[in-house]
């Protein structure tokens, strides 16, 4: 019997961090997935540009092009496939200002082909104008396919049929490459002592890894370490590039506090050493993959609570279990709780256990692609009814 083939596009780029739900994805024995995508961030200046996939898997994905006038967008050749009809499923972005996405909407209902939504659905509670636009593009499909349990509660309470709506969560690496960063780093120097420095060495390590844009507003940080005793402050690593980088240089270093600027990293190794030097990592602003990033890792997290700008990935941080909240934009609460959990070294190990046991329950690549193929399962039969 021939597999369900499926018209897939891969959202929001084929960017590196999603090179391998794409591996997985094409390797399904369930589904034949047809995938199509940006391979560029397109909305990001030069310098807040996300690196692409690697040339390989790139061969394997159609490039997706679009035009947009301001924030409306229309994407090619997706009307044309759903009106061809040649799959059995389309998944597209389920991005509002995407008119082409509304377009593509009206022609599955015309034609009767299924048409399922991947996005963020809702990441905060809405009223008025806006969930009513909301309610009224997703209403014109199948499915939607959502990164976190709260987009699904939101939907839901708004009386979205809580089946069409699956939960997928989000993934950055496979099962293989997820691990205690300290404990590999500790086999690799008893292996090879002359490369490895010794990690439990000197004071604590805190690790911020995220794009530098005013969006994460990593201000917050160099004023909490800034009002710390010089004596009591950690060691600061900050993995990132963007057009922030000269002013944030600047403003830790107006502070008073001891900065290392590493600028972006996407070797796996290298990142792995990174995190094997830290104890904690520290979401400032809006959270995102940052957080399952460093949880992959083994790594703690101390977040902001109840960012609006904050993605899905946020809901990983449950705390006291998986890591600790300080409050929104307050640099005394981002220092107290910071101060609270480098005192406190065998809570950051349990807390960096936990935090392993989540990513390995939901957010990896495997996970991510199982996670996706049975809501498909889901889907594909409501939508036969």
């Amino acid at each position: 019997m021939a597999r369900p083939r499926v018209y897939f596009v891969v959202q929001p780029t084929v960017a590196h961090y999603r090179e391998p739900l794409v591996r997985r994805l094409l390797e399904s024995t369930r589904y034949d997935f047809d995938l199509v995508g940006r391979f560029k961030n397109s909305e990001a200046t030069a310098a807040d540009t996300i690196h692409s996939a690697a040339d390989e898997v790139l061969a394997k994905v159609r490039p997706l092009r679009f035009s947009a006038v301001g924030k409306f967008w229309w994407e090619h050749g997706q009307v044309g496939e759903i009106w061809a009809g040649h799959h059995d499923a389309y998944v597209i972005a389920g991005r509002i200002p995407t008119v082409s996405a509304w377009a593509a909407s009206a022609v599955a209902a015309l034609r009767g082909r299924t048409l399922i939504m991947w996005g963020h659905g809702w990441k905060r509670p809405e009223d008025g104008l806006k969930r009513q636009v909301r309610l009224a593009f997703y209403r014109l499909t199948d499915g939607l396919l959502v990164y976190g349990d709260r987009a699904k509660e939101l939907g839901s309470s708004y009386r979205v049929p809580a089946e069409k709506i699956q939960v997928i969560y989000n993934s950055i690496y496979p099962e293989a490459l997820t691990g205690s960063a300290r404990e590999s780093a500790r086999a690799t120097h008893a292996a090879h002592p002359a490369q490895t420095p010794d990690d439990d060495a000197g004071s604590p390590t805190i690790i911020y890894s995220s794009r530098l844009t005013t969006r994460h507003r990593l201000d917050l940080l160099a004023e909490a370490l800034g009002g710390m005793p010089a004596e009591a402050r950690p060691k600061l690593l900050i993995v990132g590039e963007g057009a922030e980088r000269p002013r944030l240089e600047q403003v830790f270093a107006e502070h008073g506090v001891d900065a290392e600027f590493l600028g972006a990293v996407y070797d796996y190794d290298q990142l792995r050493e990174l995190y094997a030097q830290a104890d904690l990592a520290v979401s400032v602003g809006g959270a995102g993959l940052n957080i399952t990033q460093a949880m992959s890792f083994g790594v703690p997290v101390l977040a902001e609570d109840g960012n609006p700008d904050s993605s899905p990935e946020i809901e990983a941080v449950v705390e006291e279990v998986t890591g600790r909240y300080y409050q929104t934009g307050d640099a005394g609460s981002l220092r107290r709780v910071l101060t609270e959990l480098l005192a406190a070294p065998h809570q950051l190990q349990q807390l960096g256990e936990a935090s392993l046991a989540v990513v390995r329950d939901r957010y990896t690549a495997e996970k991510h692609a199982e996670a996706i193929e049975d809501a498909l399962d889901v889907l594909l039969a409501r939508g036969k009814r």
